[in-house]
């Protein structure tokens, strides 16, 4: 028969004992005495004090000298403020606060766990060694072996010729090995010596010394390497390193070398303080090895708020060549850069509800996009925002702009504009009608006018109704309760003809046709044409509403503008509307079942019975990460393209990604890429994710236009080592990019309770 075990205390037992005692006979008083009572909540700051507290033990047998030690022998156990030790013998020595364990070793503390065959520790200031012990660390996951452990402190332990994985035992496909771990929780952060990293059983990388954090703050050193293949700069190798100047700071150094381009230098550099914050990105090849030139770029960012009561921003972008996006981009968004700002912009309050605006807009145009449009060198504007003037709205600008033509010869000069508004908003539940007055004066003086008068005037006034309804009704579809609302909007505006035709043009063009513009004021967007129209707009919108939570199930509009004139004014080289009617807008949008969700629009031409635009988006996003959208865009001579996408589980472990943005045009510019339409693959992209426990892997091709008549080819590959590093090309750009709706994977485990471990 097993033989009872024996529980005691180790130090301040009599004590303990005695208020034991005490607090069960003062509990048994009457009602109205003292009495002890349940403490609703832990005090974590009374768990922390560690010295002073009492040691508990246990085991089957105890013996020892009162005052010196004490040993406990088998299934022992000595607990003291949260540092449990287990083996077969322990003792106790309490004038050290010093236990030493011998025979199957567990020790836990702060709910890591070691376990070996040999144990020296003092427990209070946790100092000790601990021989061949194995290891887990619940909050990372990681687990390993070492040839010794050295407690070194409360907070720093030393792991001597030790491993480390996020692996299950028996599984460890992946394996840092070191002659030295050293682990600083008060610093929350770990170094080593002589590691090498193992991966199914292969060493792909070694380093004389490394840090890495334990948590999520920042911490200066290298990041991991990356390694990429592109077509224009062949196989590429990043090796970036942080520097966390200050809570507030940091610098990102990405030195590149390339087989085709050579070594590259980049940097980031962040800023955040309390008036202001921003960033400068700067890439400098001192020499590319296919042109033989110093190659450049550089994106500065700056914001500030409250300087002196001003607010504003600084850009500043440029490259030192033409070829350069094409040549270093890392995606089509890059590779269609074209017209880069340097711009600057300061407002600030004055009194009596007014604003001022100071601004500068320059710009370096490349390729395509060459002269570029006008430069703003500078803009003032003054503007009065008053609301609720005895129902009155009132918004009145004065600007001033002086135009910089981006050749010479072209006109250029200043313009100074003044348009003052006056509404009067009557809005009340279901219904609402805002009648509107403006007046637009314009005035032109030029430098070089070439066939334009030197100073030229305008002055239009515009008058308009806005007004609305909104019907909703309780309804049943496919067997729910829903809302359905019914919203009519008629907008009618009125603009007399001016002969505007001996007036410049320097930032204004034909508004986009849509659902916004069609309850505009102007057809135009800029201030140097304005559209003489008598027109009104009719439009509806139907919603269907869960009443359970409001959310928007289904919405369906229908918009026409019906003109009562024919238009006169027009841009050079854009003719005016003839048409007696717009074309129709239609547009639908809807949340359906299980993840799927759709959006789609149309514009239907009444004159040639076409559809000159539509656009259609279906999407699948359900819980558990699988997506696939499918769309099509057609805008006539400018954009006709079939997009699909998708990440989507093809076995076990393994998930296929891609996207295919084809064109089916051959004629036209895309406008936002500004390159020349042909039939085929504008962007496509290709790979394939993998992951097991605790590692994964993701590769991609991507092939994009750059240029009429030229791609760019890319090929991507990161090796994770889930609770330690990514080793490779960040993929997931590229991929959140490509992929609406991907969600990035994570590497840190669920964070586990504070409790974890508690034995």
């Amino acid at each position: 028969m097993r033989r009872p075990r024996i529980r005691t205390i180790l130090a301040q037992s009599a004590c303990l004992l005695a208020g034991l005692a005490a607090g069960a006979r003062v509990g048994a008083q009457p009602a109205g005495g003292f009495r002890l009572q349940l403490e609703p909540g832990l005090d974590e700051q009374r768990a922390s004090v560690r010295a002073g507290r009492p040691v508990f033990g246990s085991g089957d047998k105890l013996s020892g000298r009162t005052g010196h030690e004490a040993t406990l022998e088998g299934d022992a156990e000595v607990r003291k403020a949260g540092t449990v030790v287990r083996a077969d013998r322990l003792t106790y020595y309490e004038a050290d606060d010093e236990v030493v364990a011998v025979g199957n070793v567990r020790i836990v503390r702060d709910g890591n766990v070691f376990a070996g065959p040999q144990l020296r520790l003092r427990i209070d200031a946790n100092e000790g060694r601990f021989e061949a012990p194995a290891y887990y660390m619940p909050r990372s996951g990681g687990r390993g072996d070492a040839g010794s452990v050295d407690f070194l402190g409360p907070d720093r332990t030393r792991l001597n010729e030790a491993t480390y994985t996020t692996c299950e035992p028996d599984s460890v496909d992946w394996q840092l090995r070191a002659d030295t771990i050293t682990i600083d929780e008060a610093a929350s952060e770990g170094s080593g010596r002589s590691a090498s990293l193992y991966f199914k059983g292969l060493k792909i990388l070694a380093a004389p010394a490394f840090a890495f954090p334990l948590s999520d703050e920042r911490r200066s050193g290298f990041l991991a390497p990356s390694l990429s293949i592109n077509s224009r700069v062949g196989t590429e190798v990043t090796v970036p390193y942080y520097w966390n100047i200050a809570p507030n700071r940091d610098l990102t150094l990405y030195p590149r070398l390339s087989a085709r381009r050579g070594a590259q230098l980049g940097a980031d550099f962040r800023y955040l303080e309390r008036g202001f914050f921003g960033n400068a990105r700067v890439e400098i090849n001192p020499s590319d090895s296919k042109t033989g030139s110093s190659r450049y770029y550089y994106d500065l960012n700056h914001a500030f708020a409250d300087w002196a009561g001003w607010a504003g921003a600084l850009t500043v972008r440029g490259v030192s060549d033409d070829d350069y996006f094409i040549d270093y981009s890392r995606s089509i968004v890059d590779s269609s850069q074209r017209v880069l700002p340097r711009t600057f912009n300061a407002t600030r309050a004055l009194g009596g509800d007014w604003t001022v605006l100071f601004g500068v807009q320059t710009w370096q145009s490349i390729l395509d996009a060459r002269p570029g449009p006008y430069e703003r060198v500078p803009q003032i504007q003054f503007r009065n925002v008053l609301r609720d003037v005895r129902g009155f709205d009132m918004d009145t600008v004065f600007d001033a702009t002086r135009f910089g033509a981006p050749l010479p010869g072209k006109v250029q000069g200043w313009r100074l504009v003044a348009h003052p508004q006056l509404s009067y908003p009557i809005v009340r539940p279901g219904w609402s009608i805002v009648p509107k007055l403006s007046l637009h004066g314009t005035t032109w003086q030029l430098d070089d006018a070439g066939a334009l008068p030197t100073t030229s005037h305008r002055i239009v006034p515009t008058g308009s109704v806005d007004a609305g309804l909104v019907f909703e009704r309780p309804a049943s579809f496919f067997g729910r309760d829903v809302t359905q609302t019914m919203e009519p909007r008629l907008f009618y505006v009125r603009t007399p003809y001016r002969d505007q035709s001996k007036h410049p043009v320097f930032d204004t063009t034909v508004a986009d046709f849509n659902f916004a513009q069609l309850f505009a004021e102007n057809t135009f967007i800029g201030n140097d044409r304005i559209a003489d129209v008598d027109q009104l707009t009719a439009a509806a919108v139907s919603r269907i509403i869960d009443p359970q939570d409001g959310a928007e199930k289904f919405r369906f509009a229908v918009g026409q503008r019906i003109y009562f004139s024919q238009q006169r004014v027009a841009i050079p080289g854009v003719a005016p509307r003839t048409d007696a009617r717009s074309d129709i807008l239609l547009a639908a949008a809807g949340n359906l079942e299980r993840g799927m969700s759709f959006d789609a629009g149309l514009q239907y031409s009444l004159r040639d019975a076409g559809i000159p635009r539509f656009s259609a988006q279906w999407r699948y996003h359900p819980a558990d990460g699988r997506v696939f959208n499918a769309g099509v865009r057609y805008l006539r001579d400018q954009i006709g393209q079939f997009d699909t996408s998708w990440r989507w589980p093809v076995a076990p472990r393994w998930t296929m990604l891609g996207r295919v943005n084809y064109s089916f045009l051959a004629s036209g510019t895309d406008p936002v890429s500004g390159i020349a339409n042909e039939r085929g693959v504008v962007e496509g992209l290709l790979g394939f994710e993998y992951s097991e426990c605790c590692w994964g892997t993701n590769f991609l091709i991507q092939r994009y236009r750059t240029a009429a008549g030229q791609a760019t080819t890319a090929f991507v590959i990161q090796l994770e080592l889930k609770g330690l590093a990514r080793i490779g090309s960040d993929p997931f750009g590229i991929l959140r990019r490509n992929i609406p709706g991907y969600r990035l994977p994570t590497d840190r485990p669920a964070p586990p309770s504070r409790y974890f471990g508690y034995e």
